[in-house]
């Protein structure tokens, strides 16, 4: 009875601890070191102290253990859910506006990741462990964003080696960095020679109303009537992709103990699509909050999944390998699409903005654009940030169930 009492305490307190500590990374956003690692990169470290406590805890002969179950179901509901709360706000009618050559631009860099990370697997990625799922989830995060690789290693990665997520992640943002820092002091005075193009007077074909959904003042959020429709809204279509994943998996055969293989992926890529769907209706697209709640639930899921972890296998797996992938597959990205943008007469200024959009998604335009002191290009790039987001889940599971045929 005590045990159990215990337990129950244990997985109260995890609970707090994975709705608490998201929110005091989003209501502290601009706290220096979440600047510096961003609001997701907090998440997967703070997840992991608590892994690292309960680790050491342990070690000291201190029974203390968090459930898996209560981290993995919070973390699967929570980025179901804020995947289509982050899509409502995408407009993608605004690729309409966008010119010929940030349009070439952009569908140059998903081809460039594409072919990138497929060669990169083929040479190195299918030698490591869940190298094919985590090669794939580099192509949504490197045309999108952190959640779609998010979205993708949940669907493609069996439970027992989702620790390797965190990794992904916490590579990614290493990566991420140091990169960053060329984009922003080195890119422009060293490609524009390797792309002496004209500049366009306008990357617009029309003006467009778009804004940086990220860009966003939790102490300005409010609660209000169409922002709790547009979460039920989310509910009902994680519901529902949920159910076809069950009805699929009972079509199979009902195979016991793969009921989860089938209800993720299909949870995840249906919310996708619907979230999509649900952002061409104005009354959905032009609520307000979405885009807040959105990123909160992706941190809880990125909490959750961080603190569940075993550091026994955490321990065990090799970081310097995913660093490496990582990294590849994100200069590798870069430079094949600035060899693409030579032969269809790219600027350098749109060629840095594209593929800041899709390397990095649309929160880092901004910051990038008054770098080349060129704001005509902040839209566009927004517009192709939101593009990302909805196209580089598809991308990234389609090519992952390639790879793992041996591609």
């Amino acid at each position: 009875m005590t045990l159990t009492f215990m337990s129950t305490i244990q997985d109260l307190l995890h609970v707090i601890l994975i709705f608490l500590i998201p929110y005091l990374i989003i209501r502290f956003k601009d706290f220096k070191l979440t600047k510096v690692f961003g609001t997701i990169g907090m998440a997967y470290f703070f997840g992991l102290v608590v892994a690292g406590i309960i680790f050491g805890l342990n070690s000291l002969n201190i029974d203390f253990h968090l459930s898996e179950d209560v981290g993995n179901i919070g973390s699967y509901a929570a980025i179901a859910i804020g995947i289509p709360l982050l899509l409502f706000g995408a407009n993608l009618q605004e690729a309409r506006k966008l010119s010929k050559q940030v349009l070439k631009s952009f569908a140059a860099l998903i081809v460039a990741v594409i072919l990138v990370a497929s060669l990169t697997f083929a040479f190195y990625g299918r030698h490591l462990l869940e190298g094919d799922a985590l090669s794939a989830a580099a192509i949504g995060l490197y045309t999108g964003g952190t959640p779609n690789l998010n979205a993708i290693a949940v669907s493609l990665i069996p439970i027992a080696n989702q620790y390797l997520i965190p990794m992904a992640n916490l590579s990614d943002i290493i990566i991420g960095a140091f990169f960053y820092i060329f984009l922003l002091f080195l890119a422009k005075p060293l490609i524009s020679k390797f792309l002496p193009f004209e500049k366009e007077n306008q990357y617009l074909k029309s003006e467009s109303g778009m804004k940086n959904t990220e860009d966003f003042n939790v102490k300005n959020f409010k609660t209000s009537k169409r922002l709790f429709k547009a979460f039920l809204i989310a509910l009902g279509m994680t519901i529902i992709s949920a159910g076809v994943g069950v009805l699929i998996w009972v079509v199979l055969g009902a195979v016991q103990g793969r009921m989860l293989d089938f209800i993720v992926p299909s949870m995840l890529i249906g919310v996708t699509v619907l979230g999509i769907i649900g952002s061409f209706n104005k009354r959905i697209r032009e609520t307000e909050g979405t885009n807040i709640l959105g990123h909160y639930l992706i941190l809880v899921f990125s909490f959750a999944l961080a603190s569940s972890v075993d550091f026994t296998k955490l321990i065990g797996s090799n970081f310097g390998d995913l660093i490496l992938l990582y990294g590849i597959i994100t200069i590798g990205s870069f430079f094949v699409h600035m060899i693409f943008a030579r032969f269809l007469k790219i600027d350098s200024d749109c060629q840095i903005v594209t593929a800041t959009a899709g390397i990095y998604g649309p929160a880092f335009v901004p910051a990038i654009t008054k770098q080349l002191k060129n704001d005509s290009l902040t839209v566009p790039g927004l517009i192709c940030g939101s593009i990302g987001y909805a196209i580089g889940t598809f991308l990234g599971i389609g090519l992952g169930y390639l790879f793992a045929l041996g591609m």
